[in-house]
This record gives structure tokens, C-alpha cells and sequence, in this order.
């Protein structure tokens, strides 16, 4: 007697059945609903994601730090705003040292250049004898200088942040978003009108005292003024340079930490890894 079944049947004067094996299913529906894989890249996907370098079909070899798979690391430096964040430092030093901002024409001061380097320290007694200053010319000149100074530092500490490229936040923040080099266009810009407004009351002086009836009065800029709209200029070339760079986001620079970090972190020996290139997949199992 025979039972029929898909799964056994029991043979003919026997009491035990015979239970045979049931046949594998058939997945490969599942697999391409999943995504179009097959159950063979299953096996090696993980094997090749995990040991593998992007791009390349070797399975069973891990990337090493400096190879060609290696992930490139973000780095804070800035070259583009590190060059005009110097040159804004020269031009303020050589304006502050340079003695001529102002020339005037016409009038009795013997002096044809007048400048922050004259008021800095001891005032020459002549300067207001001559008439070639008053009290309140001198006095703007001395705030020019000290924001001369400002604009020193400032540009300088910009050109050290965009060198060094430090990731502490408050630090980094400050470099990316250009605080330091904006405050140096700010004080540049303070510089210039000072200057012009310096250069007014000195126009008017020199008018009061001509040095003939009939001659022709006027005050003109000199180096250092110059100088400092040239400062200004490369801390506006500066300030594009950080505001139009590309930063990663705050989840981008946490994963690539931590990848750099697991690929620091090598446990496994370079003999390991030529070993492994030869190694076939694992066989797929239901």
C-alpha cells in the first residue's frame, strides 16, 4: 500500500515511511523584488563592502590608510584666503610706518607730507607754529593710527586661522564665516574716511594761511592712503574666498571622522590582506 504525497510515500510491505528530501525553494522572486540581486551578491556584497575598495572587483582586501581607496580628509586650511589676508597685513604694517598720508599745496607749512608718524609719541611743536596742523588734525591722526593697529591684528589673526586651519568650533566658525577679515574691511574703511576728513581740516588750515595772496590751495592723498584701500581690497578678496567655499555638513564631517578613524585603526596585517585576495566567496546558504 502507497501513500501519495509530494513530500514521502511509504514503500509496499514496509511499515516505515520514506521520507525523501523536499526541494530548495525557489527565492530568486524574493531577491528581485528586493532590489534585482541575485542570492550570490548577497554572499559577496557584504564581504566586498567590508574588505573591498570602492570601484574595485577584489574581495577579501581591507583598505589601508594612505592607499588609493583611502577617503579624502577635509582640511580647514584656505591657501586662496591665506595669500590676500598677507597682503592685507604688509600693506597696513608699510602704511603705518610709512610717514606720507597727506600732501599739502600752497600753504605756509614747509612740510610737504604730514602723517600718523608725526603725532605718534612726542608731537614736533613746529607742526602747529607753521600752521601745517591744528589740535583736532592731530587727534584724528592719532585715531587713524590706532585703528592701523586694529586692522594689523585682526588681519593677522585671519592670515594665522586660514594657515593653521584649527577644528576647534568657536575657531573654526570664526574662520569660515570671515569675522576677522570682514573687521579689517570695517577698519579699513574707518582708516579712508578719517583721512579724508583729516585732509579737510588741513585744506582748511592751509587756506587761512596761504604762502601768497593769489596761490592755489589743495591737499592730496599720499602712499600710505593707498595702502590701506589696497588692504581693504584683499580682505574683501579674502572674505569671498572662505563665504564661496564648499563646507560639508555637520553629519558629513562626523562620518568621514569616523571612517578615517576605522581606517586608522588597522587590525589586520598587510600579509593578511594578500592572502585574502585570492580568496573566493563564501558559498550562498539557503
Amino acid at each position: 500500500r502507497s501513500f501519495g504525497g509530494e513530500t514521502g510515500h511509504c514503500a509496499r510491505g514496509s511499515g516505515q515511511p520514506d521520507i525523501s528530501t523536499p526541494p530548495a525553494p525557489n527565492l530568486s522572486p524574493i531577491f528581485s523584488i528586493i532590489g534585482g540581486r541575485s542570492p550570490s551578491s548577497f554572499a559577496r556584497g557584504p564581504e566586498r563592502r567590508m574588505y573591498g575598495p570602492a570601484g574595485t572587483g577584489v574581495s577579501g582586501s581591507r583598505r589601508r590608510p594612505g592607499a588609493g581607496g583611502a577617503l579624502p580628509k577635509h582640511t580647514e586650511r584656505s591657501l586662496a584666503s591665506a595669500v590676500p589676508g598677507a597682503l592685507s597685513v604688509t600693506a597696513l604694517c608699510t602704511a603705518l610706518a610709512e610717514p606720507a598720508w597727506l600732501r599739502a599745496h600752497g600753504g605756509t607749512c614747509p612740510r610737504l607730507e604730514l602723517g600718523v608718524a608725526d603725532v605718534l609719541g612726542r608731537l614736533d611743536s613746529a607742526l602747529l607754529e607753521d600752521y601745517c596742523m591744528n589740535p583736532q588734525t592731530v587727534l584724528l591722526l592719532r585715531v587713524i593710527g590706532a585703528f592701523c593697529f586694529l586692522g594689523i591684528l585682526c588681519s593677522l589673526s585671519a592670515f594665522l586661522l586660514d594657515v593653521f586651519g584649527p577644528k576647534h568650533p568657536a575657531l573654526k566658525i570664526t574662520r569660515r564665516y570671515a569675522f576677522a577679515h570682514i573687521l579689517t574691511v570695517l577698519q579699513c574703511a574707518t582708516v579712508i574716511g578719517f583721512c579724508y576728513w583729516a585732509s579737510e581740516l588741513i585744506l582748511a588750515l592751509q587756506q587761512q594761511h596761504k604762502k601768497y595772496h593769489g596761490s592755489r590751495v589743495f591737499v592730496t592723498f599720499a602712499v600710505s592712503f593707498y595702502l590701506v584701500a589696497g588692504a581693504g581690497g584683499a580682505s574683501i578678496l579674502a572674505t569671498a574666498a572662505n563665504l564661496l567655499r564648499h563646507y560639508p555638513t555637520e553629519e558629513e564631517e562626523q562620518a568621514l571622522e569616523l571612517l578615517s578613524e576605522m581606517e586608522e585603526n588597522e587590525p589586520y596585517p598587510v600579509e593578511y590582506e594578500i592572502v585574502n585576495q585570492f580568496q573566493p566567496p563564501p558559498a550562498y546558504t539557503p
